[in-house]
């Protein structure tokens, strides 16, 4: 009986010593980093915070939008900590938290696990993007977005060096040619059905859900651009209650894809799908999803499956057409088509030692329409919202569009070469709302663990030393507010801040935010980053700007945007309130606005909502 007693007691024990080790492991961890991070920002030359949270847990951040209001509630200022490493900390605080606080534009927050560093000063965000083999890329935070292949934005080192040398070149100005062609096609699509009933009688219905439509318009010109696939316009009107993926238009049948005819999803429906339920496609296991008893879950496995079968459908038809080509002009490497995963294809062959795989065929692709579709789609419905909200930007906006439109004769339409420089102050009303709200609030870098001395940098004309294994975010949101760089008018919605007088020479040490336009602002090396900056700057960003100008362009021509008024609000109130749920923005895939605000286009010359003089 004592024998038995005995192992009946070990067996409950042994679980017990377990956890109580694990406990007593995680304790002295806790404290042990916690007094090195101090030792450490001790001797540093940059202030910094203490936190109690680990210093780099992604767990804590996306739980803090639920557990940060009940840390700062704690009495005695002992939640204060929270407020600077909350989800989307500096974008709620417009980065002016610890320029108020700390009076610097880098600081350490130090706590469990060691220090991390924040940077908002433009000289040293330069310093870390032009150093890239020092300070890397934080990969592990983009490892998610392998979901369907490794890409351009998952990997590094020489890995990143091959992606980057086949996916840079195709994206060239015969591209940005095609580009300009497809959203002036699709732009006009998408206004005749903002200005049209369900009966195609002239109209000016509400438009419920911009951001929908903005997605929609994005997807159709990168499908036409990128991938040569037609997208009609799904709905006569905004006010029809029929979803696009509802309808037999969108397919990919109109492709020359062999099989396009055996898919359960449209092209459009499984994007759509895609990027509706993309954190579930990432979070979840694949069998998991396919053997759910739940519907949706089974529903994100099918779209997952119908990408995957839709892109190897594409390689495949541009591999065969390729191939074909070749062997009737081998000498000659512009032929076929001229979109952008013909010219990664034709890049990729051209070059036997360092081409992409089938798998990271579909991995860029998909990157590339995550960021083509969302990011830009986002951009499109901030600036078009704040045009509603600043009549007198929108005026301005016009009296350029009709300049271009006065040098043409008629039956002349938009021409890519002729007229996208003319584009200057809708370049311009694209970077201010890019400035004003980001897509990203961070970008994530790191000091390599391999580097066993650290890297030092230049802050204030003070050396400053990071650690091996430090991770850093540059603060874009901060840095793109900071007053230092962008007058103390920084937080105001200012496009014209952009524009220069002609003959505008660009000072040392700036960038150049948009090429294809002449006299607009540089400003310093690393003080805007909504295309990230240096030599991982987005390689997507000449196409964004293209079809972003393209359809403000055709949407403005003989249109204008206006709020709706609700609830017999004035124009001002409704002002205020789109104000305020333009602030309202959390990051999801990119930072996404979380009320719609609802618009509608009338004639010019026929405003009332604010009347124009």
């Amino acid at each position: 009986m004592l024998q038995y007693v005995s192992i009946v007691s070990l067996l409950y024990g042994l679980p017990a010593l377990f956890i109580f080790s694990k406990v007593v492991a995680y304790i002295t961890w806790y404290i042990t980093t916690f007094k090195e991070a101090h030792r450490f920002a001790a001797t540093s030359t940059v202030p910094s915070v203490t936190i109690y949270s680990h210093c780099s847990s992604v767990i804590f951040w996306l739980a803090s939008t639920w557990t940060a209001p009940f840390i700062e509630a704690l009495p005695f200022g002992w939640g204060h900590w929270v407020l600077y490493v909350k989800k989307d900390a500096s974008y709620h605080y417009r980065g002016k938290l610890h320029r108020e606080e700390l009076k610097s534009d880098v600081f350490w927050t130090v706590g469990p696990g060691g220090q991390q560093l924040f940077v908002s000063d433009a000289d040293v965000i330069s310093q870390i993007v032009h150093r890239w083999k020092d300070f890397s890329k934080k990969v592990v935070h983009y490892r998610t977005l392998a979901v369907f292949g490794p890409n351009v934005l998952t990997v590094e080192g020489s890995d990143w060096q091959r992606h980057r040398k086949i996916k840079g070149p195709p994206f060239n100005e015969r591209n940005s040619s095609l580009v300009f062609q497809k959203s002036v096609a699709q732009g006009r699509d998408m206004l005749d059905s903002f200005t049209h009933d369900v009966e195609g009688r002239q109209a000016s219905p509400v438009v419920e859900d911009l951001m929908h439509w903005a997605m929609t318009v994005a997807l159709h010109v990168i499908s036409s651009a990128a991938f040569s696939l037609h997208m009609p316009w799904p709905t006569k009107s905004v006010s029809s209650p029929v979803r696009p993926w509802e309808t037999s238009q969108d397919n990919l049948a109109a492709s020359k894809s062999i099989g396009a005819q055996k898919h359960k999803m449209t092209f459009q429906h499984c994007v759509d799908a895609v990027m509706k339920y993309l954190p579930f496609i990432i979070f979840f296991p694949d069998w998991l999803l396919r053997k759910s008893p739940f519907e949706t879950m089974r529903k994100m496995h099918l779209s997952s499956d119908e990408f995957r079968s839709h892109m190897k459908e594409l390689i495949d038809d541009n591999q065969n057409t390729l191939d074909s080509t070749n062997e009737d002009n081998k000498e000659d490497v512009n032929v076929g088509k001229n979109d952008l995963l013909s010219n990664i294809i034709k890049a990729s062959a051209a070059d036997k030692k360092q081409t992409l795989s089938s798998e990271e065929m579909i991995g860029n692709i998909f990157i590339f329409i995550v960021a083509g579709h969302e990011t830009t789609a986002n951009t499109l419905q901030t600036c078009l919202i704040l045009l509603a909200i600043y009549p007198d930007v929108q005026e301005a906006v016009q009296a350029e569009i009709d300049s271009i439109w006065a040098t043409k004769k008629p039956g002349e339409d938009l021409v890519y070469k002729d007229d996208y420089p003319k584009m200057r102050l809708i370049s311009a009303l694209m970077l201010e709302g890019l400035r004003l709200y980001p897509p990203v609030v961070g970008i994530p870098k790191e000091v390599p663990i391999e580097n066993l001395e650290g890297q030092t940098l230049t802050y204030r004309n003070k050396p400053l030393f990071i650690p091996p294994g430090t991770d850093i975010t540059l603060d874009v949101v901060s840095t793109q507010l900071n007053p230092l760089y962008w007058g103390e008018d920084s937080l105001e919605f200012k496009p014209s801040r952009w524009l220069m007088p002609p003959g505008y020479v660009a000072p040392p040490n700036t960038t150049n935010e948009s090429p294809g336009h002449a006299d607009l602002l540089c400003p310093p090396k690393g003080a805007f980053m909504a295309f990230s900056t240096g030599f991982r700057g987005c390689l997507g960003r000449k196409f964004a700007q293209v079809e972003f100008c393209t359809l403000i362009a055709v949407l403005l021509k003989d249109y204008s945007i206006e709020l709706v008024s609700e609830k017999g609000a004035g124009f001002q109130e409704a002002k205020n309130q789109a104000i305020d749920a333009m602030f309202d923005r959390k990051t999801e895939i990119a930072m996404r606005m979380q009320k719609a605000v609802k618009v509608r286009f009338v004639k010019r010359g026929s405003e009332s909502f604010p009347p124009r003089a």
